[in-house]
């Protein structure tokens, strides 16, 4: 539901509710003689629209989402089977914002707030009871520029990143995974057909990885360094 408080200023919400049944193997009754039952996810979202000038336009909201039994696919696991996390509750804070100065800058941002909590663990994972759900970082953020030099030539740079996340449901192996990276493009439109873009991902080079534990030690896989992509549209 919206309702519009001025010609700049709306407040919506929504509230919903679905399922989460079990992944891979943990799909099917493999010898078990009773059925898993579903996870049933309950989650509610309340913000407001604004535009306080012409060219600037944003939104801020509040969620919140609770899983009865949250379930996911093991990882490294031989048999491809789900486990059970337990009831689990994930709320945050997003923000964005959009600004169009003029015909040839376009300005955007968008920043996400974020916290997990296993409210009641699985009964085979008790020491997980009130701690943090594995690989959720509490800060997100996007925001970049794009400047159109003229009909067929537009430049942009934007920057994205996010912080650290514990590897695991304990929380007591440390975390990792924070990085941030800027990048930078250029596309130009040769003719109504063909559009042309060269993209530096990654421009200082700096060092990322994703990180997971798989019940022994820390397991690094490093992200993608410095990258230059070229690529062609065509329309037909």
């Amino acid at each position: 539901a919206v309702y519009a408080l001025s010609e700049r200023t709306s407040v919506y919400g929504n509230v919903g509710r679905s399922f989460q049944v079990g992944v891979g193997t943990g799909s099917y009754k493999v010898n078990q003689t009773s059925d898993l039952a579903p996870s049933v996810n309950d989650g509610w979202e309340l913000g407001v629209k604004f535009r306080p000038l012409p060219w600037l336009d944003g939104r801020l909201s509040a969620w919140r989402q609770t899983a009865s039994n949250e379930a996911r696919r093991k990882l490294n696991d031989p048999a491809n089977d789900a486990e059970n996390i337990g009831k689990t509750r994930r709320q945050g804070i997003d923000l964005q914002l959009n600004a169009k100065p003029s015909a040839q800058w376009n300005v955007w941002a968008a920043l996400a707030l974020q916290r997990s909590k296993i409210l009641l663990a699985d009964a085979a994972s008790a020491s997980t009871q009130g701690k943090e759900i594995d690989h959720v970082p509490h800060l997100l953020f996007n925001l970049g520029v794009d400047y159109r030099v003229n009909e067929a030539l537009r430049l942009s740079a934007w920057a994205n990143g996010q912080t650290s996340y514990f590897l695991e449901r304990t929380n007591s192996t440390g975390s990792f995974g924070a990085y941030h990276a800027i990048n930078l493009s250029a596309a130009y439109r040769v003719n109504s057909q063909v559009d042309l873009e060269l993209q530096v991902r990654n421009l200082t080079n700096r060092y990322n990885e994703y990180v997971w534990h798989d019940g022994v030690q820390d397991l690094h896989a490093p992200g993608t360094p410095r990258s230059v992509f070229v690529s062609v549209g065509v329309r037909y």
